[in-house]
Parts: C-alpha cells; sequence; structure tokens
C-alpha cells in the first residue's frame, strides 16, 4: 500500500478516499499499526465534518481501531504515541457527548496511565520525533478511573487498574483497599475471572 498517496488524503476532499482504501485494507485482514493509526485519523477528521447523527458512530470506529493498534504494538513507542494522540482526541470529544459512559472513562484513564508509564528513553526517543510529546500522570488517570467506579462500582478491571495506579502513585494503602473489594466481587465471565487472577497477583505483591 502506498501510504504516501494515502497521508495526501488528510485534510482535503479526498479524505474518503483515503479512507475506503484503508478500510478495504483492513477488511481483508491488514490489522498493522500503520493502517490502524491512519484509519484513525481519518474517523477523527470524518466526526469533525459529519452531522451529529454520524458524528458519534466516526468517533466510536475511530476508537476502535486506535485500541486495537495500542494493543497491536503497545512496545513500540512510536506507535503507542502517534496511536495514543488519536485515541485521547477521539475519547474527549465522546466523553463530552457522552459524560456518563463509564466504558469512556476508563479508556481515558487507561490511555493516561500509559502514558504516565512511559520510560525516560521512551519520552527521549519520542520526543526526537514528536514537538510536543503528550504528558499525563498517575492523578490524571486515577481521576477518570475513580469516575468511572463511581458510575460502575461492580467492574473488576477497572477496581484492578484502580489499584496499579495506586501503586504507581506509591500509595500501597489504597492499592490494597481496592484490590480488596475487587476480590470480593464474583466474576461473571472468563475475561473477569482473568482480571481476578491478576488482582490477586498484584496484591501479592504489596
Amino acid at each position: 500500500m502506498n501510504f504516501t498517496e494515502i497521508d495526501s488524503c488528510f485534510g482535503s476532499n479526498k479524505r474518503d478516499i483515503g479512507y475506503e482504501k484503508l478500510k478495504s485494507a483492513y477488511e481483508k485482514g491488514d490489522h498493522s499499526p500503520e493502517v490502524l493509526w491512519r484509519l484513525a485519523q481519518f474517523c477523527h477528521e470524518k466526526s469533525t465534518i459529519s452531522p451529529k447523527a454520524k458524528r458519534i458512530a466516526y468517533i466510536y470506529e475511530g476508537i476502535k481501531y486506535a485500541e486495537e493498534g495500542m494493543k497491536t504494538d503497545p512496545t513500540h513507542f512510536k506507535s503507542k504515541i502517534e496511536m495514543g494522540n488519536k485515541f485521547k482526541s477521539l475519547l474527549d470529544k465522546a466523553i463530552t457527548m457522552q459524560p456518563n459512559d463509564y466504558v469512556l472513562l476508563h479508556l481515558r484513564a487507561r490511555y493516561k496511565f500509559t502514558v504516565a508509564s512511559l520510560t525516560w528513553l521512551e519520552r527521549k526517543l519520542a520526543s526526537t520525533f514528536y514537538a510536543t510529546v503528550p504528558t499525563h500522570t498517575f492523578e490524571e488517570a486515577l481521576e477518570d478511573f475513580l469516575a468511572c467506579y463511581k458510575i460502575e462500582p461492580k467492574w473488576i478491571e477497572n477496581f484492578y487498574y484502580i489499584a496499579k495506579t495506586y501503586v504507581g502513585l506509591k500509595d500501597k494503602e489504597n492499592a490494597r483497599k481496592y484490590l480488596k473489594i475487587a476480590l470480593e466481587i464474583q466474576p461473571q465471565s472468563d475475561v473477569e475471572i482473568d482480571y481476578i487472577a491478576d488482582c490477586k497477583a498484584l496484591s501479592h505483591k504489596l
């Protein structure tokens, strides 16, 4: 795929052409970070010019691509930063429209947690590619995780990340507190069973 040609479609009336070419590649199995972050960017652009009825659909579609991109290549710092910028922008828009959507709050918190967890070397390398490297703190991540908790107080995955964030803040007492709450919840799926195991493992380290 010619990404130079695709990139020329950004910010122009050819954005639909670029979007459709990437969507076709994605549907044929190309889920590379290079395809995913560009799809997220096109969804972001399309959401800014679409009627309200379609805007939220493009925002959610973009979030899907951005989240997949971060999972596909989480160790590649450039992919992480590039994808994260698109992800955060889309999440901010979606939360503005749906401020009580706890899943969106959790996803934004996860993004902030990831940025707060970047190593010094990752930040240094990223600064050679980007004029402004995103900066977030564990406190900012915690704010969104706790907002999610207030809306959905029995989400084991969210408790696990609340605890990890408190660990990042060197607050073991609160980390243990939220892990204890999580471990008292009956898991309802295989995913939740896995997070219960993660909570137990983290608890044993504290």
